[in-house]
């Protein structure tokens, strides 16, 4: 039975799910992100801008109309003081007088109200629903009253429920008040009765106050773009090449020129140049360090491994021949082959003690666990504990320090480590009849120093800074002197953690004189 397998086309993909990621790459742009974020802004800025620009026009237009309707009405009364007689002498047309006083604001009404408010007379046409009507003239005098230049709104006798800009002035006879010349100020209404001209001018003017807003608007947010992102630029451009090639090479002018540029500045954007600096150099120098310490981890894994198998291929060797010329050997050949190999398990255990005690003072956490102490005792000590092997030697030791001097804050048993590793290389390397001292001093100013001193050949000055080095010496030496070549690098780790020093001063064939200080 054969089977036909039919794939189908995978279907390609539409302009719209193409621009998609192409819209969201650009929005992940900052600069694009901030410029949408104020250009919005600028937006919203502008259109309230615009809405406070129409309705101060708005508001600026119903206050020149209504003081202008109550200056005409006070013009009317004041060249028509009589007005009131007018009207008592002819009812019937003095509403043409009226509306002869509007003629060129046609829009507006005009009217002679008695004093509770009844139309008497108006510019305009009569209503039917005036003989029950009341307008409240009362209330609109008594808000003219309490704020003379704000537009009062009252009633419209032309519509029964209509509510419009109004103003109003009392006709008096004689002293007495007779009624009051009451004006409907349509013309102030923006929504229906504003003259086209003004409408499409306050319009226009707030459009372009928008638009001068969203300009301005743009071009500040560009410029501040510019002054953020281009030092944002430089840090990235420094970062992404650090990503790609590490610290190992160098960065290009043009990059640091602009860096240090920013740097100079002394706003945010250069304490973040600085700062950036900063930890490249930080960087730079823990990549420098790792860099070192991997290499001579690597050396150290080399010694090791060599001095381990110099001993160890001895001892091996020693025993095997013991193992298979036990029949022939005689009993002071194995006794010196067993002697040999002991010497060379002894001087395994003390290259893998130190191996052990150096890979403890090394860790991070390790923390030297101080207390009050007479140093010059414990120095003491240590060297009571060498007597003995001095005297074998041939090799006079002594100890001098003076009387008082204070407690010292150590950790006693790192101390008498280091002093016994001093102790221990000063009494290899100095012959018969020779001598080593060791001295105890204090200063106020400098602090503690242990030295020891003694009578070898020296150090000539080119060793004088590696001495202090894991396994400097050749293992062939060390293994004649017994040593594991890691004491000298433990003192220097005990005075670390001392917040102190180890050094040596020394000419050859003068003897040497090791020392460590102590912060006082």
């Amino acid at each position: 039975m054969n089977t036909a397998t039919t794939t189908l086309p995978t279907p390609a993909a539409s302009p719209q799910q193409a621009a998609g990621p192409r819209i969201r790459l650009v929005l992940d742009s900052l600069r694009a992100r901030v410029l949408a974020l104020v250009a919005g802004f600028g937006l919203l800025t502008a259109l309230a801008l615009s809405l406070v620009m129409f309705h101060s026009v708005k508001h600026y237009y119903v206050n020149t109309q209504y003081s202008q309707g109550g200056e005409f009405l006070e013009r009317v009364l004041r060249d028509s003081p009589d007005i009131w007689s007018l009207y008592e002498a002819n009812k019937k047309s003095f509403s043409e007088r009226l509306a002869r006083y509007t003629l060129y604001t046609p829009s507006s009404g005009l009217y002679l109200l008695d004093n509770e408010g009844r139309v008497l007379a108006s510019s305009g046409e009569g209503k039917i629903f005036w003989s029950g009507y009341r307008v409240n003239v009362q209330a609109v005098a008594e808000t003219m009253l309490r704020d003379p230049d704000e537009p009062v709104y009252g009633q419209d006798p032309d519509t029964i429920d209509g509510k419009c800009i109004v103003t109003a002035r009392p006709v008096m006879v004689g002293t007495q008040q007779a009624g009051w010349l009451y004006m409907v100020v349509r013309s102030a209404d923006l929504g229906s009765n504003m003259p086209a001209m003004l409408k499409s001018y306050a319009i226009r003017t707030a459009i372009k106050v928008g638009l001068l807003t969203l300009a301005i608007g743009v071009v500040l947010t560009m410029l501040m773009l510019a002054v953020l992102t281009k030092p944002l630029m430089a840090l990235t451009k420094i970062v992404e090449q650090v990503k790609a090639k590490g610290f190992q090479t160098g960065f290009p002018m043009d990059l640091c020129g602009q860096l240090s540029s920013h740097a100079a500045r002394q706003d945010e954007v250069g304490k973040l140049s600085r700062s950036f600096n900063e930890m490249l150099e930080r960087l730079r120098q823990e990549m420098q360090r790792v860099t070192q310490a991997d290499g001579q981890r690597r050396e150290m894994v080399a010694s090791v491994s060599h001095d381990l198998r110099t001993p160890l291929t001895a001892l091996i060797g020693q025993l095997e021949t013991v193992r298979l010329k036990r029949a022939t050997m005689t009993h002071e050949d194995q006794a010196q082959f067993i002697d040999r190999a002991l010497m060379n398990a002894q001087h395994l255990k003390r290259l893998t003690d130190a191996l052990a005690e150096l890979a403890r003072l090394d860790n991070p956490e390790f923390k030297a666990q101080t207390e009050p102490m007479m140093l010059c005792e414990l120095a003491d000590d240590v060297v009571q504990r060498y007597a003995s092997r001095a005297e074998e030697a041939g090799v006079m030791l002594n100890i001098e320090y003076l009387d008082h001097i204070p407690q010292a804050n150590i950790d006693a048993q790192l101390i008498e480590r280091a002093l016994s590793n001093l102790l221990d290389n000063a009494l290899r390397v100095t012959p018969a009849s020779g001598s080593v001292t060791v001295q105890v001093a204090f200063n106020a100013s400098t602090g503690y120093r242990v030295t020891v001193k003694d009578s070898g050949p020296g150090l000539p000055e080119s060793e004088q800074t590696k001495v202090f080095e894991r396994f400097y010496q050749s293992s062939a030496h060390r293994e004649t002197r017994g040593s594991s070549g890691l004491g000298l690098a433990i003192v220097k780790r005990v005075a670390e953690l001392h917040g102190g020093r180890a050094g040596v001063e020394s000419e050859v064939g003068k003897g040497a004189a090791f020392y460590l200080t102590l912060p006082a």
